[in-house]
């Protein structure tokens, strides 16, 4: 996960949103009018792009294991 940056944000290709429109019965121009109050945060979270500054970040390696159903008492 990452911060939104601040280059192009909410730009999106013309013809997806037509589709998108379309497919699910939406209509971007009501959902924008609907919108212009909300404000976004005053600042980013300084540790949102740590990657990004350090060029460094987290991995999960998923694993299949074995559950238990009830957790062992000590």
């Amino acid at each position: 996960m990452m911060s939104p940056q601040d280059v192009n944000m909410g730009k999106i290709k013309p013809g997806l949103l037509k589709k998108r429109d379309d497919e699910y019965g939406i209509s971007t121009e009501s959902l924008k009018t609907s919108r212009v109050g909300i404000m976004g945060p005053e600042k980013k979270n300084s540790m949102a792009d740590y990657w990004v500054h350090h060029g460094k970040g987290l991995a999960v390696d998923i694993i299949e294991t074995e559950m238990q159903k009830l957790a062992p008492f000590p």
